[in-house]
């Protein structure tokens, strides 16, 4: 095994929890550590489901997140359209935590009406400097995805968030469901512009993680 790797983590933890603190004790005595990550939203019935849409409204969330923000943490963000309104009302105040959202923001809804409402909410993350979007794991919101289906997708976050805020992610393994590693790597390289490429599939995530730099614990 090769000592070095892995060269950056993100892990999860449960920014509503009593004991935050003393699990981002624990995980940042591992240098590899970089974020953390929860789930906000995956579908609206399961949300609904689960309770996980309420954490917005929890102020032990809130305080989570600043806590992760003070550490020198980034946030790895996964919520759905219809959250992103009361989302970006919370992330207003709490401008010291950088943001990772990923999955482009799951634009679930893949007809042109959801595809319009999500990029009009959208709009409201990207205006907020301490969020970055991930073009990432597409393939869960439509399995049949094709080059040409998920451009839109690439070119509205491009287009909002700008290439320094846009980084790339396989979300392998569980996109190897609907596709391969090659298949997508190809894909995104022809959406992507030459001029955005050395930041959209290295540097924007090398910026935002540390990659290169090994953290002290805490």
């Amino acid at each position: 095994a090769n000592p070095e790797w892995p060269m950056a983590q993100v892990v999860f933890a449960d920014l509503a929890s009593e004991r935050l603190g003393k699990e981002l004790d624990r995980m940042q005595e591992l240098p590899s550590v970089r974020g953390v990550r929860q789930i906000v939203g995956r579908a609206p019935e399961e949300d609904r489901a689960t309770g996980t849409n309420e954490l917005l409204d929890d102020p032990r969330f809130v305080e989570g997140l600043r806590e992760v923000g003070r550490r020198g943490l980034s946030f790895d963000l996964q919520l759905i359209p219809e959250l992103y309104g009361a989302m970006a009302d919370v992330l207003s105040d709490v401008p010291g935590t950088r943001v990772a959202l990923c999955h482009a923001g799951s634009p679930h809804d893949r007809t042109r009406g959801g595809l319009a409402a999500w990029s009009g909410g959208l709009r409201r993350l990207s205006e907020l400097p301490q969020v970055s979007a991930k073009l990432s794991g597409l393939g869960m919101f439509e399995h049949d995805w094709t080059r040409e289906s998920v451009r839109p997708v690439v070119e509205v976050c491009l287009e909002q968030f700008g290439a320094a805020r846009c980084m790339f992610g396989s979300n392998f393994p569980v996109d190897s469901l609907y596709s391969d590693y090659r298949a997508i790597v190809e894909a995104y390289e022809c959406l992507v512009p030459d001029e955005a490429r050395l930041a959209v599939f290295g540097d924007t995530a090398a910026a935002f993680y540390g990659l290169g730099e090994m953290r002290s614990g805490p």
